[in-house]
Formats: C-alpha cells, structure tokens, sequence
C-alpha cells in the first residue's frame, strides 16, 4: 500500500520538529481560547475528585482489596472486620491501573502500574495480610497466577519480538522463578492475545483462552508441571473464563445467544452476558437488559438461580471476583461513586457504598435507526437540559451502561443532559448486535449515533458529542459525515486513519474487529468512513476538540494530530490538544482534571 498520498505521514513520528511545531502551535491556540473559562472548572472537577472513588477491587482470604482513586492512588484492604489497612501507594509517575487477584493463592494480588498513562508499566504482586510486596514484574503482564513457588503469567511483547521468536504485537505465558523468567507457552500468533488464566483448586491444572479480535477464541487446557496444552475448543465467537468447577467454566458468546459451561452442564442464557465469576461450587451471572445489569447466582450446575438484588438503581457493575464461594461486586450509577458489595448466596451484603449526586433521572430512549433498527439509549439529567451532551462507543462488544463520570457529575451540575448511545457494535443486545457494527457493517455504528443527534436536534436543542478511543472515531464519523447534526464535538485518544490504523503501535490486534486495509475490499469499506480521509470540503464541521496525550502506546497519537492537520488545512474550526503526561490507559489525577476542565470549558465556550 502506498502512503505517497498523505500529506501528513511525516506527523506519524512524533520526535520530528515538523510535528512538534504543529503541537506546540494548536496546544497554545487551545489555551488562548479557553484558558478564561478552564480554572473554574477545573476547581469544581477537583473537588469532585478529592473524594476517593473505588475503581477495582479483589477478594483475598484476608477482605477485599480496593484500588481508590482521589487525588491521589492508594491500594486498602477492607477487612471483614471493618478495619481500613493501607497496603500500596504510587511511585513517582506512577499511576494505578487495576487490582486483580493472583490465582492459586488467597493473598495474593496483583496491582497495575502505568508510567504516566502508557499501558507499558508495572505490577506489583502484594501479599494482602503482610503488606509486603512478593515480586515486582516490569514491563505488559496480566493474569498472573501462583505456581508452585513460582509466578506464571501472561506477557505482551508489543515492541520487540518474544524470546522464543514470532513477529509482534502477540503474548506468551511465561514464568518467573529464582528472578528469572522463562517462557513456557507460545503458540500465539500475531495480532493474537491471551485472556484469563484459571487454576484449578490443587493448582495441578490450568485454562486459558487465547483470542483473534473479540470474536474468534480458543480454549487450552494445561498441565502446570510442565504446561503441556490441550486444545478443548475453538470457534468464531468470544470464549470468556469464568473460574474452576469440576473443570475450566466459561462462557461462549454466540450470535445466536450466550451460553455458561460449568460442571459438565451448558445453561443458554436469557439475556446477553456482562460478567461472571464462578466459585466453591456457585457461578455468579451479571446480565444485560435494555442495558441495565442484573445479578444472578446458580449451583454448579447452572440450576436453581436466585436474584442478588442491589441498592442502586440503575446499577453498573464492573468487576466481580469469587473465592470460596463468596462473591465481590463493584458497581456504580450516576448518583453513586461506587458500590462495594459481597454476595453470599442471594443475598448482598453491602461494604461501602459511596452517594455522590442527588436529583438525577435515568429515562431508557428507544429511537429507529435509518435502516429500521430499533436503537436504545439512556438521557441522564437534573431537570430540562440547556444542552445534550451525546456519549458512545459502539465497538469490541463493549456495553455502555450508567455508571458514575466526575466529567459527567459536573456537566449534570452545570445544567446540561447526558445521553447514552447503546449503538451497534457494543453487546447492549448480545454478539449479534457486536457483530452488526463490525466490519463492513460498521456504518451502523455511525448511523445509530446520528439517529440519536437527529433527535435531540428536532426538539430544538444543542448537541455535542463526546467519544474516546473507538468512541472517538464514532463522534469524528458523525462530524465528517453530517456535521449539521452537532454543535460541538469532543474526540478522546481516537482511532481516525483507517488505512494506516493497523501499522501504528498496536493496530494489528485491531484488524477482526475492523477489517484488514491490506485486503482491497476491506480498504474500499474503511475509506467510506475513515474521518481522517473524509474530512469534508464545502460543508463546515462543528466546532471539535481533537485530544490525546504523547504517552498513548495504545492508540498512536498521530491519529489525532494528523486529523487535526487536515481539518485545519480545509478551514475547519478543529482545535488540537495533546497532553504531555497522560496516555490511554489513564494519568494521574490532576492531569485528568485539567483534561476534563478543558472540555467542559469547550462545550461552555461553543453551546453557550
């Protein structure tokens, strides 16, 4: 594929002076149009932060351990008792991620570290009772489990090649013993990653998945003395791990309908799976409807379910985790920063649930897209809007559900609405509705998001879209394609070159879900839309705030900033600014802050 067409190529390096003169240049046009207004909001969305807010959360023998995120990181333990125990603060430039239990031991859990946002860092393997800190793992790592005396874990190799050769961006599972680390599994292919890692109770036995996009899995079974694998199952659907029940139990996601494998039993579920975690011979179910989570339990035989009702309504849990047969669950809503919630039998019992925002409304909105396709959605708000704020993604099979936004916490304060687009592409209806926005039907995507702009236009309001990663190449598509539809336009750390998406940082992993720009057919699907080649000429796109940060080794900047480039070349009033510290996978709270002050100082500037 030739790239003598592009103008821009040279901004895909980020070093070059060329591009470091166009940042500097658009990052100080930003600052000189809303610099006035940033300070206030970036003063209320401080305060809205400096109450710590659980993220992640992981059940150990000893209570569960919390990551909170205020101003700062910290890492407790809750224990049962009660009693708050410190365990872990960040390092400089650190910023916490996610905590996660280590399998094979009650103690143990792993704490992600990102450097400044980047997704390359650091875990820390932190035994709960102690405090101490067991191993320290450099570099891209996940799934960590302890096997006899030793760390077993998956490592991404996306800059240089894994030891045992291939080309990259793939994974291994390797071991970490005596300090030194070994791969012991690799037939993992290119642009191919493990998922989970299960042990069995006696740690004789272990599963994992390996996936090809989000829509094609395989199923190994392993044996830990010397992780010989057996294939159990593979197919073109998405296989999750759920734990250990008489054998691995998962789940496979089918277009036709979820199922759960446990116990030697297959249950088809009624409704499209978030989450599950199976544990001491009880599986917990998290499913999806008109999405909204419900929480079930069953038996190891997926029989005799129970309902687990939750104190929050409309509830999104993001993790749960088990460990003898108890159950933790972390939650949100709109009005709440966080639940945290153990489930025993059909009962929840609450830990700590933290009220943030009074007066809020969650109405469901049910809109026909341009094909016919019945589109759900949800409008959040504190009384008539001045203005709706859209928020989508729409993509990997990702479900948008109500869940608790400091950016949208002052947003609903300041008298805006904030709809929820549940468009094709994310699993709010199950695999099919994934599958309807993938490929070369992802144009849906884009036309459901503009279904719900249409609407909220005919009532005579002002709209603005918001959208990051996948979601901002949603919000770009819709403004390149019908800019009449918003006022303003807010694109996050965005995927926008879909003819080079695929050769920049970790694109490859991409190519399932999207389509390959290699293949001639794919190539003609991803012109139609790529923003970065469609923006238009003798229509005017809505005022867009294009913004990403220099520490994103996920989705490459120059996606962004070459966007930016040809917007402005073609008059457009599109503003760029790139973040120094801060990457995909976060920054530390005061950059967020800032962050987010600037895009609500946009929305006042251009929806006043």
């Amino acid at each position: 594929m030739s790239d003598s067409g592009d103008p821009f190529l040279e901004l895909e390096d980020l070093g070059s002076p060329r591009t470091r003169e166009l940042v500097e240049r658009l990052n100080a046009e930003v600052d000189g149009l809303l610099s006035p207004l940033v300070q206030r909001h970036y003063e209320r969305l401080l305060e809205l932060v400096r109450a710590p807010r659980a993220t992640s959360a992981a059940l150990t023998s000893e209570g569960a351990v919390v990551l909170y995120k205020g101003l700062s990181d910290e890492v407790v333990l809750l224990r049962w008792s009660g009693e708050r125990v410190p365990l872990l603060a960040p390092g400089e430039g650190e910023v916490f991620t996610g905590v996660s239990r280590v399998e094979g031991s009650p103690r143990l859990v792993a704490v992600h570290a990102s450097i400044e946002g980047a997704d390359e860092g650091r875990a820390y393997i932190l035994d709960a009772r102690s405090g101490e800190v067991a191993w320290r793992v450099e570099g891209l790592a996940h799934g960590f489990c302890a096997v006899d005396g030793a760390l077993v874990y998956v490592r991404s190799y996306r800059r240089s090649p894994p030891p045992d050769g291939g080309p990259t961006p793939t994974d291994r599972i390797v071991e970490l013993r005596d300090g030194s680390e070994e791969v012991v599994w690799g037939s993992v292919g290119r642009g191919e990653f493990v998922g989970r890692i299960v042990l069995s109770p006696d740690g004789r036995a272990a599963a994992a998945t390996v996936h090809r996009g989000w829509a094609s899995s395989r199923l190994y079974a392993f044996d830990t003395s010397g992780w010989g694998a057996r294939l159990l199952e593979e197919g073109g659907y998405h296989i999750s791990l759920l734990g250990w029940l008489e054998g691995p139990a998962y789940a496979r996601m089918r277009p036709e309908g979820d199922e759960l494998v446990a116990g030697g039993a297959c249950a088809r579920l009624e409704r499209p799976l978030h989450a599950a975690a199976a544990s001491g011979g009880r599986v917990l179910v998290v499913d999806i409807c008109d999405a909204r989570h419900r929480v079930r339990v069953a038996d190891a035989r997926l029989e005799g379910w129970e309902d687990v009702a939750l104190p929050i309504e409309p509830a999104t849990v993001h993790s749960v985790d088990g460990l003898d047969g108890r159950f933790l669950l972390l939650a949100s809503s709109p009005s709440h920063r966080h639940l945290l919630a153990l489930a025993e039998g059909g009962a929840a019992r609450v830990l700590e649930e933290g009220a943030a925002l009074h007066g809020v409304s969650v109405h469901d909105l049910w809109l026909r897209s341009e094909d016919g396709a019945r589109v759900h959605g949800f409008l959040i708000a504190r009384g008539r809007p001045r203005a709706v704020l859209l928020y989508g993604y729409g993509g990997f099979g990702v479900c948008l559900t109500p869940s608790y936004s400091a950016l949208f916490h002052h947003l609903l304060e300041l008298g805006y609405a904030v709809a929820i687009v549940n468009a094709r592409g994310g699993r709010e209806e199950g695999e099919a509705w994934h599958r309807a926005g993938m490929l070369e039907k992802k144009e849906n995507t884009f036309r459901d998001f503009a279904t719900f702009a249409r609407f909220f236009k005919s009532l005579g309001l002002r709209v603005a879209a918001y959208g990051s990663s996948n979601g901002g190449l949603t919000v770009a598509a819709v403004a390149t394609r019908w800019p009449e539809l918003l006022d303003a336009a807010l694109v996050g750390y965005p995927v926008l070159d879909m003819l080079r998406y695929h050769l920049l940082h970790v694109g490859r992993y991409w190519v399932p879900e999207y389509g390959d720009p290699e293949d001639p057919r794919m190539r003609e699907v991803l012109l139609r839309y790529s923003p970065y080649h469609n923006v238009p000429v003798g229509r005017r796109m809505p005022p867009t705030l294009v913004f990403t940060g220099l520490n994103d080794d996920r989705v490459h900047p120059a996606h962004a900033i070459k966007f930016a480039a040809r917007a402005r070349q073609l008059g457009h009033p599109v503003y760029l600014r790139v973040e120094t510290r801060s990457g995909h996978a976060g920054a530390r709270a005061e950059v967020r802050v800032l962050e987010h002050a600037y895009l609500a100082a946009f929305l006042e500037r251009f929806l006043a």
